[in-house]
């Protein structure tokens, strides 16, 4: 029995470093095949990101929206002043008529009693500036 066990051990150990280096390898291959599919799925989240980032103005400063509702008011009528910015961190409007901060869309009422134009100045923390000017207009 032992001539038999000395006979068949440099078998048995071969054919154990070979399951040991088969399973080695499918555990890698696994490992390997999760790695690739997390970096791809956040590949394509950080690609709808930059779309989403895209499709308000960018990460840059910027006014996307300076509106009036309607364009044209009666004298003591009001009108929707209507604004949307990205990446500013003041903003202003001149003549004020109510309070403005950035925001991605945001109106405020007017009641001018004549033709007045309006200017939004939004800013950034480094000073760099964006202006926007719409006329609102008061019929008599």
């Amino acid at each position: 029995m032992i001539a038999f066990l000395r006979r068949i051990w440099p078998l048995l150990t071969v054919l154990v470093l070979i399951g040991g280096a088969y399973d080695g390898w499918i555990f890698y291959d696994r490992w390997q095949s999760n790695r690739d599919a997390e970096r791809a799925r956040a590949d394509a989240e950080a690609e709808r990101a930059r779309k989403a980032i895209g499709a308000i103005g960018g990460g840059g400063l910027g006014i996307r929206d300076f509106y009036v509702s309607p364009p044209v008011i009666h004298r003591g009528e009001t009108a929707a002043l209507c604004y949307s910015v990205f990446g500013a961190k003041t903003l202003r409007l001149d003549p004020p008529v109510a309070e403005v901060y950035p925001t991605f869309n945001h109106c405020v009422q007017a009641s001018p009693r004549q033709d007045t134009e309006f200017t939004l100045t939004a800013a950034d923390t480094a000073g760099h500036t964006a202006t926007a000017k719409l006329m609102l207009k008061v019929a008599q």
